[in-house]
């Protein structure tokens, strides 16, 4: 994989930026970004300790700021969106694992309007598992538990209102598929694998989930699909999907605006699965289902958010933390390009 990631890193490098992109934060190594009322949060390596700081740009000024909270031996895997009184908050995870899958992860939330600090979501966390990919909207929150053992992940959804007492229930929602037909032979049916849930985003009464599996007699490496939640119905439905091979295709920064759903398909190995316009930003309408694309845009995107009139991309971005690869690691902002039909992107 480290061969991988230098390509991608190469090919990031090489790649002209857009003329009208202005360049709004330098997060060291490759990062998710979240938007919420102009403010964005994302994670930030500090060369010196090689450990992760959480940082913020806030709407209208002239840099980004790093936040008092501990630092964390991996990426925070941020959200922002409003509390139940429509402040902006923060909510993320941090791990304690240097190395290999996450361990020792709880989630925090921050008040960027109230001086409070962090506190953890007490409600919420388990000391016995890992609680992953956190969420919020409107004081109501959706993350991941990961009940797996050894080298088998086993991701679980859950919602629940952040202001809820520990002794009330939190709400089990439809996750990664349990069961596939393979795509190679459809009479080939049977148990996912290597299940992952790799980004919530929740807007009201929508969960949108980044999730990837394997499954026998399917195509590629894995499959990944995004996924549309009615947490209230407890319902989903398949938004997106994408066989994911060598080039490491991904569905990355599910986000909601203007009533649409809104992801970017990328590629985040070998960039040659991407050449000829399959990377690029979609979107479906939530009220019509009638889906949408952009024009092609940069092929290696490590995180996206679309903020209606503007899109954030983390641009420039290796997962390899040393070394050369994250000289031009960025997040800019772009004017949201025109958008036109096109057939939902399904199996």
């Amino acid at each position: 994989m480290k061969r991988i990631s230098t390509l991608l890193a190469l090919a990031a490098l090489a790649a002209p930026a857009a003329a009208s992109a202005e360049p709004v934060a330098a997060p060291g190594a490759a990062t998710g970004v979240r938007e919420y009322a102009g403010t964005i949060v994302f994670s930030q390596l500090d060369a010196t300790t090689r450990q992760w700081r959480l940082a913020v740009r806030r709407a209208g000024a002239p840099a980004a700021e790093v936040l008092p909270v501990a630092p964390s031996t991996r990426p925070f895997r941020a959200d922002i969106g409003p509390d139940s009184a429509g402040r902006p908050t923060l909510i993320y995870q941090r791990c304690a694992a240097t190395f290999g899958a996450p361990t020792g992860c709880d989630l925090f939330v921050y008040s960027l309007e109230r001086a409070t600090g962090e506190r953890p979501v007490d409600n919420a966390n388990d000391p016995e598992h890992d609680d992953l990919a956190p969420t919020i909207w409107r004081g109501r929150i959706a993350w991941v538990r990961d009940y797996g053992r050894g080298s088998e992940p086993n991701p679980v959804v859950y919602t629940k209102e952040l202001t809820a007492p520990r002794s009330r229930r939190s709400v089990r929602q439809p996750g990664v598929p349990q069961r596939r037909c393979g795509d190679v032979d459809r009479r080939v049916c049977g148990p996912t694998s290597g299940r992952t849930v790799r980004e919530l985003e929740l807007w009201g009464r929508n969960l949108a989930q980044s999730v990837s599996y394997g499954c026998g007699a399917c195509a590629g490496i894995d499959q990944a699909e995004l996924r549309l939640v009615d947490v209230s119905r407890r319902s989903a439905r398949q938004v997106a999907f994408q066989v994911v091979g060598l080039s490491g295709q991904s569905l990355v920064g599910p986000s909601f605006a203007a009533g649409r759903v809104a992801w970017y398909r990328a590629c985040l190995g070998d960039p040659s699965g991407c050449i000829g316009g399959r990377a690029g930003g979609f979107r479906m309408s939530l009220s019509t289902g009638r889906y949408e694309r952009g024009p092609a845009g940069p092929i290696a995107v490590a995180g996206f958010a679309d903020a209606t009139t503007s899109h954030y991309q983390v641009l420039g971005c290796s997962e390899e933390t040393a070394g050369p690869f994250n000289a031009s690691c960025r997040i800019e902002r772009i004017p949201a390009p025109a958008y036109t039909p096109t057939r939902a992107p399904l199996r």
